[in-house]
Formats: C-alpha cells, structure tokens, sequence
C-alpha cells in the first residue's frame, strides 16, 4: 500500500515531477521519508483494540436500531396501556411494595413511574397507602386485579408481535441483558 501511493504521487518542488519512490531533490528526498514514515502497519494490540472497538459500535448501533423499531411498534394508544399493564402484573408478583422498590425493579424513570402510578391511582385500579414507616406502599384494588384480567390476552399478543423470532432462552437472556445496561445507567 505505502509503494503503490509513493508510485502515484509526485514531487512538487521541483520542475522534473519525479515520483517520490525515487525523487532527486534533497527536498523530495525528505519529502518521501517522512511519507513513508507516516504509514504505520499497525500491531497485534492496536488491532484487537480496535476489534473490540467495532465489536461494541456494533451492539451500541444494534441496541440504539432495536430500541427504535420497538417504541414505533408500541407507539400509538396503546403505549400507555403498555406500561400501565407492566406495572399492574409487577404489582400482582409484589403488592405491598414501595414506590423506590418499584422504580427499581420496573426499571422506568422517577417521573415515568410518578405518571403511571397517578393514572393508575385514578382509574381506581391501585391504591398508595401511608404505612407506619412513612414510606407508601402500592397495592392492587379489586379493579386493577380485574383488569390484569381483561388485560392477560392483549398482553400476550403484545409479546407475540414484538418477540416472536426469539427463543424462550433467548427471552430470558435478553431480559437479563438489558435490565444490566437500564440499571447501569442510572
């Protein structure tokens, strides 16, 4: 590659033009030195670094192209009902729990969550109750225990539409995957 560019490249000092494989001027000559110094074969490490370099572009592109293609599948009316239907079945696994506790299991944002626990707490379907370490805690009325219900269907052909192609052991795997890099960034 070095030669192949010095053979293709000429002096521009003097009037002869001469190629820098093989100029005749001091300053050609010094010229094609330090050309051919600047082309450096890169070694075993810098290689592998770069590897891992490509290797983690690569998966930041694919999360980055994933989580786009998600949220405009369950963008529309029903994004919201998406979250409120998550929170509700974790409240199913875990009434009794904290709203910190949730937060962190749930892996939504403070502000997300405050907006969800509201809706939900006007619809009737969650009740925040004060307990004796002045800590709330968030528990499912006998509404949002009715519409976990009605929601079961829906929330299973949600599932199908956005993880069909996977494995269960994919699923799972995934899972653990990016509630790692959710809780990481936080």
């Amino acid at each position: 590659m070095k030669k192949e560019r010095l053979e293709q490249e000429h002096c521009p000092y003097c009037k002869r033009h001469c190629s820098l494989n093989d100029p005749h001027c001091g300053k050609g000559k010094t010229l094609a030195k330090s050309m051919s110094e600047e082309v450096k074969v890169l070694g075993d490490s810098e290689k592998e670094t770069l590897k891992k370099l490509q290797s983690e572009l690569k998966l930041s592109l694919l999360y980055q192209k994933g989580m786009e293609t998600l949220s405009k599948k369950a963008e529309g009316k029903d994004s919201g009902k998406l979250i409120r239907s998550y929170i509700l079945n974790i409240l199913v696994e875990k009434n009794g729990i904290t709203p910190k506790e949730l937060k962190e299991y749930s892996g939504l944002e403070k502000e997300e969550l405050k907006k969800v626990l509201d809706k939900l707490e006007d619809k009737g379907e969650i009740s925040i109750k004060d307990s004796k370490e002045k800590e709330r805690t968030l528990h499912l009325t006998w509404k949002g225990e009715q519409a976990v219900l009605l929601q079961l269907p829906k929330d299973k052909n949600v599932g199908d539409r956005f993880f069909s192609v996977l494995t269960e052991e994919e699923k799972g795997k995934l899972e653990i995957i990016l509630s790692k890099l959710i809780s990481s960034r936080a």
